[in-house]
């Protein structure tokens, strides 16, 4: 598809979420400029919208093509290394999310390394490396937590970027981010990644505010637990971030584009907050079930 062609496409499709949440949330709100109709576009950051954003979309896609993922030939994480960061010794849940990522990648996890392996034969990954960063919480701007990462990665602090690196950035309580497009955190999406280049390679990278306060906590989860909630958005970005990398740099349906759909977008998309249960490495955490094109349904399992 030319990219013109896909520009006019992503602009008839634009929506206005300015009505959609309701609550403490409302006096905050901001229109999701330029979002395709499962509420992402492509040549930028892709969203994991909140509830109620989600079902939204969901009535207006309802009578839209099928769900199967299509391969568009970009490239995915085959072995995926996680390197969690956090923004500052504020941020929550710190070796809850360092076991998780630890466990959910490995070779004894079975919603990871069953379920994806249909993707590109994507394998088993590791987590091993975690990152404390000092920096200033309050309203951050995409393009400030891309800098970070980039100051970071200059100064040695963190491993460079890499064919199979996911840098997924979680956030103290009190602090918001907005991306590319003007979108604000726990208001209209509950994470996001992304892609930049940085000396010439991919970094892939994730966003992933407070999911117990600013909002996100009535709305990007259905859990009582806070930490099971915030397990289940970061399995969501991990498994888009695993099949499709770099949609960040993607303006057109074809490569660096991996696996996606046209209508409902990324594996995580197509099962927004469809939670399950899963045992890895003999502990058990909550997680977001994923499209299995294999089992032509959401899954944990292929």
């Amino acid at each position: 598809m030319a990219q013109s062609t896909l520009k006019t496409l992503l602009s008839a499709a634009a929506l206005s979420y300015g009505s959609l949440l309701a609550g403490g949330c409302a006096g905050d709100l901001q229109s999701a400029q330029n979002t395709t109709e499962t509420g992402q576009a492509l040549g930028r950051e892709h969203l994991q919208l909140t509830a109620q954003a989600q079902s939204d979309l969901q009535t207006r896609t309802a009578q839209a093509s099928g769900h199967m993922l299509k391969y568009y030939g970009g490239p995915v994480l085959k072995n995926i290394n996680v390197i969690p960061i956090y923004w500052n010794s504020s941020t929550n849940f710190q070796s809850n999310l360092n076991a998780f990522y630890s466990d959910f990648t490995g070779s004894t996890s079975t919603m990871y390394n069953s379920l994806l392996t249909q993707y590109s034969s994507i394998g088993a990954g590791t987590s091993t490396t975690y990152y404390v960063d000092s920096a200033v919480g309050g309203n951050l701007t995409d393009a400030q937590v891309q800098a970070e990462l980039t100051r970071l990665f200059k100064a040695g602090a963190i491993p460079a970027p890499n064919a199979n690196n996911y840098y997924p950035v979680h956030f103290p309580s009190g602090t918001t981010i907005t991306d590319s497009s003007g979108n604000k955190s726990c208001v209209v999406f509950c994470a996001y990644h992304g892609t930049y280049v940085y000396n010439n390679v991919n970094v892939n990278y994730g966003i992933i505010p407070d999911i117990g306060s600013g909002g996100c906590q009535g709305g990007c989860g259905t859990n009582a637990s806070t930490v099971n909630n915030l397990t289940s958005v970061s399995s969501h970005e991990l498994c888009e971030a695993t099949t499709d990398p770099a949609v960040g740099l993607a303006t057109v349906y074809a490569p660096p584009l991996a696996w996606y759909n046209a209508t409902y977008g990324e594996i995580g998309d197509e099962c927004n907050a469809q939670q399950a249960s899963i045992t890895a490495n003999g502990n058990t955490y909550v997680v977001q079930k994923e499209w299995s094109n294999a089992g032509n349904a959401c899954k944990t399992v292929k």
